[in-house]
């Protein structure tokens, strides 16, 4: 390292950062002389390059990004200083753009394009002399050289550090510094930019990473925020409202408004109260409920932001505009608070509300036309009297479309509402390309409705369909809509081989895809998340085929998007892309099943399959729910029939199916009927499913002698008749807080008091497991009818050896291995489900006899990748986790009702709970003291855990265990389910 660099280089390292050394090799193989890198903070094991490399290992803080680049900018001694990340890759010749367009300009600092890396990410190519940057080279950007954040606000857009060089006496002259804790720039790199003399923005990419770091705490970056308001109001106040009002509408300031409570800290009420100081312009085009929530959290109105929350879970949806005024009538939303004298009418304007929703929804190439589907409304208000216009733009010239009006009661039924209807909200227009002027044209719209006109751009649907209608290039995406162009000249074509060529349907609802040429794999995988299905390729000559039914479960495939890979033996995954054919003509969506299926692509061709429940569009939504409420029937003849919902029809489960198994069997006579949300579950012989929200639904609800659920998950539409028998079984003993017990959990997930009180109405019969239960359950739902202590149904197949011995058939297991059952709780602060304990590890250190099933919750599985293997299973799929529990021998959890179950086996239970004390205290609560009571160790690491069932004396805890059985379960016997049926009196 020389004694003055040029350009010093901060890398931050806090250990095993996963791409560093390849962060490292690119700046070791950069262009620019004389330049130093320091790696400041825990850099383990990584050995510096070569000279120009300095490690300074940090104490306390070296952990935090902020911190340690502080330390490196502080440690720096060249002329210009730069931050990079250690999960990015810098091009060769990028440090050397950056500096000679200072040297050139003199400006403070200069920075160029960020972008995400790939493999094939191209590298900066730049070959002109430092002194004078190419500002033409770059198709999407171009150099402005001493220019200004007031005159290029895109510099707004994205503020990383990872592109930019400051000028180091700039950097030391205002005193920068990154804020120790909060992982993000914009606190350092907007303030410069304002605070600059000049700065040079080049064309270029000088940074490639590879995405984003992990979340900041939302009150720290919200403080960071409005301090850069702040800075923005004193030296820029021409960028501050457009700045204050991406902050008013940002993830941040909704996550920190959901978490107000009634008693705030002091340091949150602080940054409440400067929510006042924000732009009033910015302020006035927010929507009414941000700007009532802003207003109620700066005036320390607490109580009324509590209220507006509620609303805002379960009522908003239900209210729509009013017009007041006698001259000049405006409308308002009626929304709460709206005569509340303290407040400002201007709180309620709706002008923001009344936004333009327009959308291109289909687009298909024929006979040198375009013809278009699309709706288009204006939000609150009614579409039977409005009118439409389309046309295509350029510039200042415009095109007049024809207009034909259309019905699309879908589009009613997906917006999310129940006041306004917007079923005459379909348009179709058709496009002469042969009489098309050369150029690139965008579509707009314009709508009048009720004395309101609202004009733009069209949006599209999702999904994204690039494709060449004779010489031009039709783009239909998301975020643009609908934009006509030249076709794109020269170029090599893609090569067809392996391209889905042709898509057509099975009688039986299965899905063939044909192919070209030769397919790329022996398989064809749909994946979704950590979720995978693959089923084998049929090759013949020329073509190749494959069919996609059911998966290997037996089950269609659930609701989400797809994507179609073509898996190789090696492992490799490619996307499979439609031919360009089949994009200007994709295949109208297929009912198949209880699913509705759609085909869709992106702009590479790339395919994937969109499901969804095949709920037809007066089935689904709140304007359906509202409208299927008042047409209800008053009086109906029920029928000897019983309707069965587990888990809001997500299984065929728990108590509910103990209960219909042990009434099929005793009164044949009596239509089973079981509800399921996504078809992800088989039934009996004999039992009759329905589609949780359908018309088929809707009778069975209406006409049925009894309804049993294990969850408050009754339609909103739903009216219990008279005559009908509820049975509520719910689904566990609560050792967590719930109901109306939640108040003061900031992180549990409540049902509004309203809701939860209309459900609860709807109960004649509560089971309950245990006195201890029974108290619970009273306190927590408010509930005051008639509770049958008979025990849990689901339990008594743990009183059925024979269901063991079925269930380890089942998962083929061996009678003579020891099974273990790790089955944790879902957290409510931590929607992603990761498991502490590993279950690769735990396999691994388990006896040679052991095998390890891996039961995750339910409300997270789906998103988790579990491996597989001789000691390790994924049973989070398995249909009933009463199964598992008979099966298992020992069971490891931590607070999940499971161990309620289990305690009536008398098998040994082992409790990791890393997490106590703010699981207790402040994510869900307990009913009582958990670590006093637990029949089994309650332990802190997945150490301690794996060395318990290596080696530990669970039998010490058997004096614990019998006081917990005999407290949580005495009712328990393998007879509960016929003490219910007899209850029921069919």
């Amino acid at each position: 390292m020389t004694e003055s660099a040029r350009l010093s280089v901060v890398v931050p390292l806090h250990g095993g950062e996963e791409h560093a050394e390849e962060c490292l090799e690119s700046l070791r193989d950069q262009t620019l002389d004389d330049m130093e890198v320091i790696l400041v903070g825990r850099p383990r094991g990584l050995r510096p390059p070569d000279h120009r490399f300095t490690l300074i290992t940090l104490g306390d803080g070296g952990d935090d990004p902020g911190t340690a680049r502080n330390a490196g900018a502080a440690f720096a001694t060249g002329r210009y200083l730069a931050f990079a990340d250690p999960g990015s890759v810098v091009p060769a010749d990028a440090y050397r753009a950056l500096v000679g367009a200072l040297d050139h300009t003199g400006s403070d600092l200069a920075c160029g394009r960020i972008r995400t890396w790939t493999p094939y990410a191209p590298g900066h190519t730049s070959s002109s002399p430092a002194g004078a940057p190419d500002a033409k080279r770059d198709q999407k950007g171009r150099a402005r050289l001493r220019t200004h954040i007031t005159r290029h606000p895109k510099l707004l857009d994205d503020p990383r550090a990872g592109g930019t060089v400051f000028r180091r006496e700039f950097w030391n002259r205002h005193g920068f510094a990154f804020p120790a804790g909060l992982g993000e720039d914009f606190p350092v790199t907007i303030p410069a930019h304002v605070l600059s003399t000049s700065a040079d923005v080049l064309g270029d990419v000088v940074c490639l990473t590879r995405g984003s770091r992990p979340p900041a705490d939302p009150l720290r970056r919200l403080e960071a925020m409005l301090q850069v308001s702040d800075l923005l109001g004193r030296h820029a106040p021409q960028l501050r409202t457009a700045y204050d009002l991406r902050l008013a509408e940002g993830p941040d300031l909704e996550a920190v408004l959901e978490a107000v409570r009634d008693r705030v800290p002091d340091r949150l009420a602080e940054v409440l109260g400067r929510l006042g100081r924000l732009d009033p312009g910015a302020v006035e085009r927010l929507p009414v409920l941000r700007r009532l929530q802003i207003h109620f959290a700066a005036h320390g109105m607490t109580g009324e932001l509590a209220e507006l929350r509620t609303f805002a879970a379960s009522e908003i949806r239900h209210r729509g505009v009013l017009r007041r005024g006698l001259r000049s009538r405006r409308w308002y939303l009626d929304y709460p608070f709206r005569r509340d004298p303290r407040l400002s009418r201007s709180l309620f304007d709706a002008t923001r509300d009344l936004r333009l929703v327009a959308c291109v929804d289909d687009v298909r190439h024929a006979d040198d036309r375009l013809a278009l589907t699309g709706h288009a409304y204006i939000a609150h208000l009614d579409s039977g009297r409005s009118g439409i216009e389309l046309w295509l733009q350029r510039g200042e010239e415009r095109i007049s479309l024809p207009v034909r009006r259309t019905r699309r009661p879908d589009v009613t039924a997906d917006s999310r509402q129940s006041v306004a209807c917007h079923d005459d909200s379909g348009f179709e227009t058709v496009i002469a390309l042969d009489a098309l002027p050369s150029g690139r044209w965008a579509l707009h719209a314009r709508v009048r409705a009720r004395g309101v006109t609202r004009a733009g751009r069209a949006a599209g649907a999702p999904g994204e369909r690039v494709f060449d209608a004779g010489n031009v290039r039709v783009s239909l995406t998301r975020d643009h809509g609908l934009t006509l162009g030249p076709r794109a000249a020269g170029g090599p074509r893609p090569d067809p081989d392996g391209e889905i060529g042709a898509v057509r349907w099975t009688e039986s609802g299965e899905l063939v895809l044909e192919g070209t040429g030769r397919c790329p794999a022996g398989r064809i995988v749909l994946e979704r998340g950590a979720e995978r299905h693959s089923w084998p390729v049929r090759q013949d000559e020329e073509t190749w085929t494959v069919t996609v039914g059911r998966t290997a479960e037996g089950l269609p495939l659930r609701s989400g998007t797809w994507q179609v890979l073509a898996s190789s033996p090696a492992g490799g995954n490619t996307r499979v892309r439609l031919s360009a054919a089949l994009i200007a003509d994709l295949p109208r969506p297929r009912v198949t099943g209880f699913h509705e299926i759609s085909v869709r692509t992106s702009r590479d061709g790339d395919l994937s399959l969109a499901v969804r429940p095949a709920l037809g569009p007066h089935e689904r939504g709140p304007y359906a729910t509202r409208r299927r409420r008042a047409a209800a029937p008053r009086r109906v003849t029920l029928r000897n029939a019983a309707v069965f919902d587990s888990y809001g029809g997500g299984q065929y489960s728990c108590n509910p199916r103990a209960v219909s198994e042990e009434l099929a069997r005793r009164h044949p006579d009596v239509e089973i009927v079981w509800v399921t949300r996504d078809g992800q579950f088989a039934v009996p012989p004999g039992v009759r499913l329905v589609l949780y929200g359908s018309r088929e639904h809707e009778q069975a609800l209406h006409t049925s002698r009894f309804v049993v659920a294990n969850r408050r998950t009754q339609p909103g539409w739903y009216r219990k008749p008279r005559g009908q028998t509820v049975v509520q079984t719910w689904h566990g003993t609560p050792l967590k807080r719930l109901g109306l017990d939640l108040e003061g959990m900031p992180y549990a997930q409540r049902v509004p008091r309203d809701e939860l009180a209309r459900q609860v109405a709807t109960w004649d019969l509560l089971l309950s497991p245990s006195p201890f239960a029974t108290s619970a359950l009273r306190g927590a739902f408010g509930y005051e009818g008639e509770i049958l202590e008979s025990g849990y149904p689901r339990n008594d197949v743990l009183f059925d050896p024979g269901r063991a011995r079925a269930a380890r058939r089942r998962l083929g297991l061996p009678g003579d291995r020891r099974v273990v059952l790790y089955a944790p709780t879902w957290r409510d602060d931590d929607t992603t489900g990761r498991l502490a304990l590993d279950p690769a590890r735990a396999a691994g250190a388990l006896g040679d006899d052991d095998v390890l099933l891996v039961r995750a919750h339910y409300l997270v599985a789906r998103d988790l990748a579990i491996p597989h293997g001789d000691r390790i299973r994924d049973v989070s799929g398995f249909p009933d986790m009463a199964d598992l529990l008979a099966a298992a021998d020992v069971l490891v959890t931590d607070y999940s009702s499971a161990m309620f179950d289990f305690a009536c086996t008398g098998r040994p239970m082992v409790f990791f709970a890393h997490d106590l004390e703010r699981y207790r205290d402040e994510v869900r609560g307990f009913y009582f003291d958990f670590e006093a009571e637990a029949p089994g160790p309650v332990l802190r690491t997945g150490d301690d855990v794996l060395d318990v069932l290596r080696y530990g004396d669970l039998g010490q805890f058997a004096a614990r265990y019998e006081r917990f059985a005999r407290r949580y379960c005495p009712w328990d016997d393998g007879h509960a389910s016929a003490r219910v049926v007899a209850r029921m009196r069919p």
